[in-house]
């Protein structure tokens, strides 16, 4: 029987970046270069692409696990994994 809810684990690289693994695949933010034009001042902007876990197996294998990540950017991550996002905690 297969388990129909998908565990996330968040991991952050070396050089600041989140990653996201489900399953075999991670969920790594690459840089948009085609948007980066004169009009937008060359913003760097970062889409989440999906790899195979064995692909990216030297990048990750420098990574530190962590829960602690805003949770504007888990829902983020959630999203692009089809998840649900999380919803945001009132502060009295």
């Amino acid at each position: 029987m297969m388990n129909r809810f998908k565990t996330i684990t968040y991991m952050i690289s070396p050089d600041g970046y989140i990653f996201s693994r489900v399953g075999s695949e991670v969920a790594i933010p690459v840089i948009d270069f085609d948007g980066m034009k004169p009009e937008n001042n060359y913003e760097i902007k970062h889409n989440l692409e999906k790899f195979d876990v064995l692909t990216v197996a030297r990048e990750v294998g420098h990574c530190i696990g962590t829960r602690k990540i805003p949770i504007e950017v888990k829902n983020h991550h959630r999203k692009f994994w089809g998840m649900k996002e999380l919803k945001q905690k009132e502060t009295a």
